[in-house]
């Protein structure tokens, strides 16, 4: 792969991060209050948060690990991104609203609303912790791949993507990770759209591909992984993307109509995604056979299927867009984990146990301290994997399957369910989280039972589920306790009244429309210097398609940015989300 990365795609990679690093100072002017920081003041557009949660949904191993996946099992590889709708579908008719009636900053903010202080402590040390040590893993496996495509060593690109990341989240808070979010999306979206069609292009088209693919590469049921993974996986997805990072974006719309248009967001996006992104590496298969067998530093060759058909049909520039895309799609994770972090660490242990008092004031500055201390123990975890990190990948699905079910899972429950006494949703973890350790390390590793993933996430799902519901069938909340869970429901049931619970927006939806536009237009112009530099013929002319359409779109979005000039005479505070501060 080294020899085909040029300077001029090392000149896109580094103008990428500029860019994102100047967001973050763009932002912190509207950082008045904790508030602000922490969810945006509740002010950011729902179509922003939307794109923001479709792209903190990717990570590196998007496009290596689930790649490699669906160029070795072939159709049923796409479920492992679109299983994201239904997931999303349970967040339109349930958890949407319930997240934003709840009225939280933090997802361990809800815990206390809903399950007291003993529970809210145990899921605060428990959640924050293990999300650092999910960010660390996902920064190094980021740098580990791009150390291979570009040839830097991977300490120093553990460096500078931890850094930028820190930097614009630290400076911009939820505004700069939603809207850099946003930004990556314009990044990514068109490059993946043009590598599905050149990808097709290179085999003779979709007919031509379904003709030379492997048999059974289109029957979703033929391997190892069938109808109960599928089921299981989407129980995953579920508790993964109605959970923390995305569960923020819920709660910080304004109104649950809001948080419901972000969930319907996300099933389009997944569904039209699942596709375009997972074309390329299905194609691989045919067009790049050898690939599953060629060493190239990774530990699943076949997990450069994406990489290697962008290198076998992109020009240079666009390799270096392309790049540029896969290190924003992590970096948006990557933002989102430090993000939620800091909210657990600021908000719920220090103001919640040693600094009740703050004002809100003081927040802003403890959140930003606090997000600094993330940023930087990230980093400095990452860089000790990266000497010497043999088995990361496996020990990071462990973690997973460790927390990310016997924590999510009750935590959705406790929306639904108003029984139990406080500690079901501890004692449903501990037990969910024994189950996980016992399939991994006694059946798999000491018995060799070779459980794949239908059985490392199922059975943990199903002890956990059963480790919740069976106290709130044998105990009913009492005393204080049951008033806590009164207040709670009686939340949930009561409607955002945005006249009362807002305040004034300092950047309204067209300015928010505008500032995405101008963006997209400087990247889009950007790439006709791309345009200039290229071969004349297919690789000029595949560039400037590319700088069109990103233009064009980045026009279209700042002018339905622009004010119109009857909106002059609409009273101040009529329109929700509407400011005098453009």
């Amino acid at each position: 792969m080294r020899s085909s990365v040029q300077a001029i795609d090392y000149v896109v990679l580094v103008c990428y991060l500029l860019l994102m690093a100047g967001v973050g100072a763009f932002f912190m002017r509207f950082m008045r209050l904790g508030t602000d920081f922490l969810k945006g003041g509740n002010r950011v557009e729902w179509w922003v948060a939307g794109m923001a949660s479709f792209m903190s949904g990717f990570s590196v191993w998007t496009f290596t690990g689930g790649a490699g996946f669906a160029y070795r099992n072939g159709v049923i590889g796409v479920f492992l991104m679109n299983l994201a709708v239904p997931a999303f579908f349970f967040g339109y008719i349930v958890f949407a609203q319930s997240w934003r009636r709840s009225r939280v900053t933090t997802v361990v903010e809800y815990i206390r609303s809903r399950f007291g202080d003993g529970t809210h402590k145990t899921f605060s040390w428990l959640t924050g912790p293990s999300q650092l040590m999910f960010g660390s893993v996902r920064l190094f496996a980021l740098s580990s791949f791009m150390s291979i495509a570009l040839g830097v060593p991977v300490e120093y690109l553990v460096v500078i993507c931890g850094l930028v990341v820190l930097g614009y989240t630290s400076l911009g808070g939820y505004w700069a990770v939603c809207f850099t979010d946003m930004f990556q999306f314009m990044f990514l979206f068109p490059i993946a759209c043009m590598l599905m069609v050149l990808s097709l292009s290179n085999v003779g088209g979709f007919s031509s591909f379904v003709a030379q693919a492997p048999p059974g590469f289109f029957n979703p049921f033929a391997g190892e992984y069938g109808w109960l993974f599928l089921i299981v996986y989407t129980i995953s997805q579920t508790a993964g993307y109605n959970n923390f990072g995305n569960a923020q974006r819920y709660f910080c719309a304004d109104t649950e109509q809001s948080a419901k248009r972000i969930a319907v967001l996300c099933m389009v996006l997944f569904t039209i995604g699942s596709v375009i992104f997972y074309l390329p590496p299905l194609i691989a298969r045919v067009a790049l056979p050898e690939l599953g067998t060629a060493a190239n530093g990774l530990r699943q060759p076949s997990e450069a299927a994406y990489i290697a058909m962008g290198l076998r049909v992109l020009p240079p520039g666009m390799v270096g867009v392309l790049l540029a895309a896969m290190l924003a799609s992590s970096m948006a994770s990557l933002s989102a984990h430090n993000h939620i972090i800091t909210g657990i660490f600021a908000k719920d242990l220090y103001q919640g146990y040693l600094r009740k008092d703050a004002s809100d004031r003081h927040m802003l500055t403890a959140s930003r301290i606090t997000s600094l201390g993330v940023g930087f123990v990230m980093i400095g975890v990452a860089l000790l994997f990266a000497q010497g990190a043999s088995g990361i990948f496996t020990l990071l699905f462990i973690l997973e399957s460790m927390f990310l079910i016997p924590l999510g899972l009750p935590l959705l429950y406790g929306f639904l369910v108003r029984g139990g006494p406080w500690w079901s949703a501890v004692f449903a973890y501990a037990i969910g989280a024994i189950t996980s350790l016992l399939v991994n390390f006694y059946l798999n590793r000491y018995r060799g039972m070779g459980l794949n993933e239908t059985y490392l996430i199922g059975i943990p799902a199903i002890t956990t589920t059963i480790a919740f519901f069976l106290p709130v069938i044998l105990f009913k909340p009492t005393g204080e306790f049951a008033e806590r869970v009164n207040a709670f429901f009686k939340k949930l049931d009561t409607p955002i009244d945005t006249s009362t619970e807002l305040g004034e927006s300092g950047f309204s939806g067209r300015g928010q429309l505008a500032l995405v536009g101008k963006v997209t237009t400087g990247m889009g112009l950007a790439c006709f210097l791309i345009v200039l530099v290229s071969s004349p013929g297919r690789d000029r002319l595949i560039t400037l398609i590319y700088a069109v359409i990103t233009t064009a779109v980045g026009l279209a979005f700042v002018g339905a940015g622009r004010t119109p000039k009857t909106d002059d005479a609409v009273p101040k505070g009529t329109e929700v989300g509407l400011a005098t501060e453009e």
